[in-house]
């Protein structure tokens, strides 16, 4: 129970397990359970319910747990600004502290040997760069319904975001947050490798996934569906410790959250290992922001009554504004655009506009791969046609909208989820398989799928499957990406053995970029001759 003190017939509990876990309290009614608990910034209690879901008494509370450090710098998660001079770190604590700031160097400063002492306050700095942090919150009054203005709700503290800037490119930096003068110490010390030059000359190693969500080590109950999520998250930080990984991509449905608001602590304690040591750049999912009456472009339920505020706070990514999920940012030779297929994105829209713009003045000579990122697929073999917000009428909207203006601008790729599994087009227009160019390059975009990452799996697979899918996978995994001036590289991987599951390569030309610019400029000119 979260805060110690909250009404159990108004609240959901944070975590929870039948009483029936231990057998023996079926026998004698009595037992032991076993709770991993995490800090929720507040005290908190256990509470023995009776009755069933639909009409819950409490039968007996224990007394309250007390959190020891309300304000301990806690969710640390990196991101991208655009420049790859800069880093952005975002962290918890309750209260707004007196001097939050973020301290960096490129050499370790081993302080303490692990975050039990970290709340030791030094007497004088010990990195020899440092920026303070902008605090805010939101609470109960941003939110738009259901369960995020009623049982879902906890407050969710204040969250800090500071930016590390004057980076070296591809330098290794360190870190700790915190509050030079408040009572919650500081984190442990992270590192990260600074962003590449944007160039077709940088080598980049890249994780990526979509619908992954969260779920508690300990087997309690509200998340455990999305098990596989910590063998995905597992897998991905070993790759991370072992290889050159230095971005991770989450394409929409970030925690399952859906108005819980404990369960986007969950998920940020879950990712932490992973997104404290390397940019988490996100686009938003239905799980995160619809909601009717709030904006969105199909006006269902799916975020809990959320309506996209939780996720825009606690991931600040470089928006043109608030409420525009939608953004690019070129990282060594690739270039990516996220968009967000929960906002209006058909002709006419802002959001249509962006990509237009955007799509126009990608350089080529500087990032010869292009990648188009969203959450709901443009192609999928699925089977829901439900009208507004299935799977296959979206997919022609995202088609009517985007496929023309992909192919005019040679995107190599796109990345989305949605539908809970894997799958690979060919490249592909118009529902047809397109032959390679005569220089070896891809015609079309190869369209990816992969929703696989950690909640259950969508079997509604159309039969027979069409003839443009060539991989499909109904297994929980996750994505790499080896990208280079010439070469894109991608592998598929099974969360439950590491193994591969699929893998392909896109090449290009080493002066292909060149070639494309010089293309496009000649092409403008005639037509501004024609004009």
């Amino acid at each position: 129970v979260v805060p110690a003190d909250a009404n159990l017939t108004e609240s959901a509990p944070a975590k929870w397990k039948f009483a029936a876990g231990d057998p023996q309290h079926v026998v004698t009614g009595s037992g032991s359970l076993k709770f991993r608990l995490i800090s929720y910034r507040a005290d908190l209690a256990f509470a023995m319910m009776r009755s069933g879901f639909d009409t819950p008494v409490e039968v007996a509370r224990s007394l309250p747990i007390k959190v020891l450090r309300p304000n301990e710098p806690l969710q640390v998660h990196l991101a991208l600004t655009g420049d790859p001079r800069e880093m952005r770190v975002q962290w918890n604590t309750r209260d707004a502290g007196l001097k939050p700031q973020v301290q960096w160097g490129p050499e370790s400063v081993k302080y303490s040997s692990g975050r039990a002492d970290a709340g030791v306050i030094d007497s004088g700095p010990l990195y020899p760069f440092s920026a303070e942090a902008d605090t805010n919150r939101y609470g109960v009054e941003d939110m738009c319904g259901g369960a995020a203005t009623s049982v879902g709700w906890v407050d969710a503290g204040h969250h800090h975001v500071a930016l590390m800037s004057g980076l070296k490119p591809a330098t290794r930096f360190y870190y700790r947050v915190g509050d030079l003068n408040g009572d919650g110490g500081w984190s442990e010390e992270f590192s990260f490798v600074s962003a590449p030059e944007i160039s077709p000359d940088a080598t980049v190693h890249i994780l990526a996934v979509a619908d992954m969500g969260q779920a508690e080590a300990d087997g309690s109950l509200e998340g455990s569906e999305m098990m596989p999520s910590r063998n995905t998250t597992h897998r991905m930080a070993q790759d991370a410790a072992s290889s050159p990984y230095s971005l991770v991509l989450h394409l929409g449905d970030i925690s399952y959250a859906r108005g819980y608001s404990t369960q986007w602590d969950n998920f940020l304690h879950q990712i932490e290992p992973l997104a404290a040591h390397m940019p988490y750049m996100v686009a938003p999912g239905n799980h995160e922001r619809d909601w009717p009456g709030s904006g969105d472009f199909f006006g269902v339920q799916d975020s809990g009554g959320e309506c996209g505020v939780v996720y825009e706070r606690r991931f600040p990514m470089p928006y043109p504004g608030k409420d525009k999920q939608w953004y690019a940012f070129a990282y060594g030779p690739i270039f990516f655009i996220h968009y967000s297929t929960e906002h209006p994105f058909g002709p006419g829209s802002e959001q249509y506009e962006f990509m237009v713009e955007t799509l126009i003045n990608v350089d080529r000579r500087r990032t010869p791969w292009l990648v188009v990122a969203g959450h709901r697929p443009i192609y999928v073999a699925s089977t829901n046609a439900n009208w507004p917000d299935g799977d296959q009428p979206v997919s022609q909207l995202l088609r009517d909208a985007f496929e023309d203006l992909f192919l005019e601008h040679a995107v190599d790729m796109t990345l989305q989820g949605h539908h809970h599994s894997y799958q690979r087009t060919c490249p592909l227009y118009r529902g047809a398989c397109q032959p390679s160019n005569s220089d070896g390059t891809t015609a079309a975009p190869i369209h990816l799928v992969i929703g696989h990452a950690g909640a259950g799996l969508s079997l509604n697979i159309v039969e027979p499957p069409p003839a443009w899918l060539k991989n499909l996978g109904l297994w929980w995994g996750y994505l790499r990406m080896k990208v280079c001036r010439s070469r894109l590289h991608v592998e598929v991987v099974g969360d439950d053995n590491g193994q591969l599951m699929d893998n392909f390569e896109l090449r290009k030309p080493e002066d292909w970029g060149d070639k494309f610019m010089e293309a496009k400029t000649l092409q403008s000119t005639r037509h501004m001759r024609h004009l």
